[in-house]
């Protein structure tokens, strides 16, 4: 994807608890005093990503071969919050077109609030964000070639797709539950839901090495798109606009860079 870099904003969002967003300054009244721009937050929630690796990666690191039950559990928790972030943050590169899309939804079917403000469910989201753009996905960048203001990525080999990641949201949302004592010899129970948490670790392992070669250099694309009175143009099919260029830079470091980007 050609590009023309508009801007840069390098600035470290190194946060006072890694779990509060990067906020916006509030007045005394509690009504924010300056305006959080959509890639502003959407750094914010990669950097809180970057941490969620390092918080997974250091319980690997500190196991001998299998990780503790609790370890495992937590790992996965991580990496279910890592899968929604992922969501929530592609909404926010072509979050008036998802707005009028849902609303739309909303005007067909009486249990929907069609409000986007209300969905939750990754996996539903997911499916949604694939109906209006085929780069909602985060998009890994491999090599750059550059000549003079333009930039040319060339595509990294990997599965970035919905499926990919509803697959992993699955896995660790069966490990967010106890599994019920009946039906089988206790014992029984007990070995195969011990052989199910040891094989888990090399699982945590893959994910962790996924979500790396995903998302350290990646672009978020934006599409083409004007607000109608009806909405009805978020059906329809629009070219790549906008692209947020996202680089994770060092591994131990608190800052995630991202250079704004419009396609010509």
């Amino acid at each position: 994807m050609d590009t023309k870099q508009l801007a840069c904003a390098p600035t470290s969002l190194i946060l006072a608890s890694y779990f509060v967003p990067f906020m916006a300054s509030v007045t005394s009244k509690g009504k924010s005093s300056m305006a959080v721009e959509p890639h502003q937050i959407y750094q914010s929630m990669m950097l809180e990503i970057k941490v969620r690796i390092r918080a997974v990666d250091s319980k690997l690191e500190g196991s001998d071969k299998y990780l503790s039950s609790l370890d495992t559990e937590f790992c996965f928790l991580q990496i279910r919050k890592i899968v929604e972030q992922i969501c929530f943050s592609s909404i926010l590169c072509d979050q008036e077109r998802y707005r009028d899309f849902r609303k739309l939804e909303g005007m067909t079917s009486d249990d929907d609030s069609g409000s986007y403000e209300d969905d939750w469910n990754s996996r539903v989201i997911l499916s949604k964000l694939k109906d209006i753009s085929p780069h909602f996905m985060p998009i890994p960048l491999g090599e750059r070639q550059t000549n003079g203001n333009e930039h040319h990525f060339e595509r990294a080999d990997v599965n970035a797709t919905h499926t990919k990641l509803i697959k992993i949201f699955k896995k660790c949302g069966s490990f967010m539950h106890i599994p019920k004592p009946f039906g089988e010899e206790y014992e029984s129970h007990i070995n195969k839901q011990r052989n199910r948490y040891n094989q888990a670790t090399e699982t945590i392992k893959g994910y962790s090495q996924y979500f790396k070669d995903l998302l350290w250099h990646h672009a978020a694309v934006g599409l083409e798109y004007s607000d109608s009175s009806n909405g009805l143009e978020a059906l329809d099919a629009a070219s790549p606009k906008t692209a947020w260029l996202v680089n994770f830079e060092d591994y131990e470091s608190d800052h995630i860079s991202i250079v704004l980007a419009q396609a010509e």
